[in-house]
């Protein structure tokens, strides 16, 4: 997986998704204790966007990174 630099911390990239299966995917990480991030996927980034296009959802990139209480 790819990770990112967002003001000096690292995210770590979980995958692309959108609707309900995101919603749980952020739900997870967030329970688990992970902050998490959305970035919308456009098209430039990613080639085949049509099957969420098809459905009339947008397609997000989730990174997720730990909280520093699991630093401790």
């Amino acid at each position: 997986m790819n990770s990112i630099s967002r003001a000096g911390q690292e995210w770590r990239e979980i995958g692309i998704s959108s609707g309900d299966h995101l919603n749980r995917m952020v739900q997870m990480y967030e329970e688990l204790g992970f902050e998490v991030s959305l970035e919308e996927v456009e098209k430039v980034d990613q080639q085949c966007l049509e099957c969420y296009q098809n459905r009339g959802e947008v397609a997000y990139r989730l990174y997720v990174k730990s909280e520093d209480r699991l630093h401790r």
